[in-house]
């Protein structure tokens, strides 16, 4: 599943969404601390939460789906004020990206033989039913999501993207 020209996919969405997070982080590095923290009014409130929370689903769904135990969120907040427990450098969150991503494209290999299969998930009190397929391309839309979400916020700091970051962006880009 590696190679951006690869015709597979489940190969084009999970190095896209590699690629396209990574881009983003890779974006707010040149921001302030306070820049990177800022709350908005849109997804989880900030830059760095926003993209913790991307990271924390990669890790979460990996989880579910290679039916594992849940690890701890990476997105724990300080009870009553909203506010993570732990504030991580842009290059802490690469470093998580990474290893979220390589554990998720291997948990995808694995469950490749059962991707139809029909699995009850349980999300607080509520269950729901999907195939492993929408689960894993639930992950990479998922990641769509709150990234457009970090480019709105980049843009109301004054610092726009000035790509896209869509399949055929990575594809031009030459990322694996």
């Amino acid at each position: 599943m590696s190679g951006t020209f690869t015709s597979d996919a489940y190969g084009i969405l999970l190095g896209h969404n590699r690629w396209a997070t990574r881009t983003l982080l890779e974006r707010c590095a040149a921001l302030s601390e306070e820049e990177f923290h800022r709350r908005f009014d849109i997804g989880p409130g900030s830059l760095h939460d926003t993209l913790t929370h991307i990271i924390g689903a990669i890790l979460r769904w990996s989880d579910r789906i290679d039916g594992r135990e849940l690890k701890p969120s990476i997105e724990g907040r300080i009870p009553g004020s909203g506010q993570p427990m732990t504030r991580r450098t842009v290059q802490q969150l690469i470093v998580l990206l990474e290893i979220a991503c390589v554990d998720f494209a291997a948990v995808v290999e694995r469950a490749r033989p059962r991707l139809a299969e029909v699995r009850t998930w349980t999300f607080g009190e509520e269950s729901c039913r999907f195939n492993v397929a929408a689960a894993i391309i639930h992950v990479t839309n998922h990641g769509m999501h709150h990234r457009a979400q970090c480019m709105n916020m980049l843009k109301r700091l004054g610092k726009p993207v000035d790509a896209d970051l869509d399949e055929l962006e990575w594809q031009v880009a030459g990322e694996p």
